[in-house]
């Protein structure tokens, strides 16, 4: 009985340090803010935990137009998708949607430029501003309640560890207690 509990107890601390985990991006081909100068095929997006298959992202113009993508492929901790046709001059959002491994679903952006010609060198003369949202049509209100809805999450995930704990060891006591009886 003994082991039992101390084996309830150690699966206990092992799995709570990635349920109070949020994944985030990593890195990213082109990287946000990066201006290219020749023409890509591929972007990448490579995030700090696993990512559900489901994920997704897409590619708009400054403009809001579309970017279609021949293939798009989620593998473990990567997103990668295929450009139709080469991109043109100009700047460009990278939307992604993911569901990390904590399971809490995530929506951000960031921006590049894509510069293949000397006058459109000039025209883009400052780096582009990154842009990172909860979803693309949030408010400043909406950022706060869902940074609330984040770390009311985490409170209630860490009291409920520690509820957990004090039950695994209270019934420990119980069942040593009742042992010697």
């Amino acid at each position: 009985m003994k082991k039992i509990c101390v084996s309830l107890l150690i699966l206990l601390f092992t799995f709570t340090p990635s349920a109070l985990a949020h994944t985030g991006l990593e890195s990213s081909v082109p990287q946000d803010g990066e201006v290219i100068t020749e023409n890509i095929s591929t972007l990448s997006l490579t995030f700090n935990t696993t990512i559900e298959d489901t994920s997704t992202f897409k590619v708009t113009k400054e403009s809001g137009l579309e970017i279609s993508l021949a293939e798009h492929i989620v593998k473990e901790k990567e997103m990668v998708g295929t450009l139709s046709s080469p991109l043109q001059d100009g700047t460009y959002i990278v939307t992604w949607k993911i569901i990390g491994e904590d399971g809490h679903p995530i929506e951000k952006s960031y921006s590049f430029s894509v510069v293949t010609s000397t006058e459109t060198v000039q025209e883009l003369s400052e780096p582009p501003v990154a842009t990172e949202k909860n979803n693309s049509t949030s408010s400043p209100d909406q950022d706060i309640i869902y940074q609330n809805q984040t770390s009311n999450s985490n409170a209630i995930m860490v009291t409920s560890v520690v509820l957990l704990m004090v039950i695994a060891l209270g019934t420990t006591f119980w069942l040593l207690k009742r042992g010697k009886n």
